[in-house]
């Protein structure tokens, strides 16, 4: 009786973490400084009285001690997750972009705990998973026979780290595609990553994040980090089944500029390049001037409402690219912001990358 009561009980908190979870992520990807009173409304409606009563809940209903490991973990999750729901309805107009940092730290360290007990909470995989995969959970979760390295999400602790994503079910008897995805200004591969996870999960593909050097990009010296970040791509290379003619780059922010000056310093190394509400920065003249990287596929994706890089220079820019005869397209979002992209990477850049593929077949 007992066992069953404490089955139900992590049932019952599934449920309502999904559904936490699921309209979290839609606010911060739509998220306007100037709606958060209507943003905050919303996420009220979807975690009443916030995530705070699930602990007691789950305590209560008592788990058997070898589940005790499983329930200090997903207890956990459960408590990051609430302290970002918290700082989030906490949040007034002016604090909020520093306490967005803070919202993301705590979200991202609860979904590492989650992720790492997702086989005893099979409810969230609605949450790790494309819809149209979902059928196939058991294959995209079962190891390899073959598979000679790590899977699943590392991280890389160093001067210049990174986080690496590689399917569950990795095989070193194929090859396997890779996005390079750069986080945004103060941010961090390891909590960027997870904007990454679903579609390469569903989708079969690795995903490297780096770490910048400092807190963004360095634009005015790309090479400090170029160089490691093509650094990194080699050594990730060398210990997997990495297709090099499915290399693929993206960034959101100042990761999006940094993708410009990476991707066409350097085009040998990527069949495509993907900046998100990323600054057409003067940095690139140069590069422009020797026309580098001028069979690039790129894709611009911008938001119409971004407050931070207005949209009119990035239509210039998408325009000037054209006129020197770059492979250029334009995706404005006449909805959106400055804001998360995990609804971007597996709505629009995931198919561009796989479609760029077929392309070369």
């Amino acid at each position: 009786m007992a066992a069953a009561q404490y089955a139900q009980a992590v049932l019952d908190a599934e449920e309502k973490l999904l559904e936490f979870l699921q309209t979290f992520e839609s606010i911060q990807e739509n998220m306007r400084v100037e709606r958060l009173n209507e943003f905050q409304a919303r996420l009220r409606r979807a975690a009443p009285g916030g995530l705070d009563n699930l602990p007691a809940a789950l305590t209560q209903a008592g788990p058997t001690e070898p589940l005790r490991p499983f329930h200090d973990a997903f207890l956990a999750g459960i408590r990051h997750c609430a302290n970002a729901c918290q700082a989030f309805l906490s949040a007034d107009e002016t604090g909020y972009p520093l306490a967005a940092l803070d919202i993301r730290r705590a979200l991202c360290r609860g979904l590492a705990l989650l992720y790492g007990v997702r086989s005893r909470t099979p409810a969230l995989a609605a949450y790790w998973l494309l819809p149209e995969a979902m059928a196939n959970l058991d294959a995209l979760e079962k190891p390899a026979p073959d598979a000679d390295a790590p899977v699943g999400i590392i991280h890389r602790r160093r001067t210049h780290g990174y986080s690496l994503y590689v399917p569950e079910n990795y095989t070193p008897s194929r090859s396997w595609p890779l996005v390079i995805a750069l986080h945004g200004a103060y941010g961090r591969g390891d909590h960027y990553i997870w904007s990454w996870l679903r579609p390469a999960k569903s989708r079969g593909c690795l995903v490297l994040a780096p770490k910048s050097r400092d807190v963004t990009w360095s634009v005015l010296q790309p090479e400090r980090d170029a160089a490691p970040v093509a650094g990194m791509l080699e050594q990730v290379s060398g210990q997997y089944a990495v297709d090099r003619r499915r290399v693929y780059l993206s960034g959101l922010s100042d990761g999006g500029t940094f993708t410009y000056l990476l991707g066409l310093s350097r085009p040998e190394l990527f069949a495509g390049i993907a900046p998100i509400a990323a600054d057409f920065n003067a940095m690139l003249d140069p590069i422009l001037r020797r026309k580098q990287g001028q069979n690039l596929p790129i894709c611009i994706v911008h938001g119409a409402h971004d407050h931070i890089f207005p949209v009119d220079p990035i239509r210039k820019g998408h325009a000037l690219l054209n006129r020197l005869g770059y492979n250029a397209r334009y995706e404005e979002l006449p909805d959106w912001g400055h804001a998360h992209s995990s609804g971007i990477n597996q709505r629009l850049l995931m198919p561009w990358f796989e479609s760029l593929s077929r392309e070369t077949q």
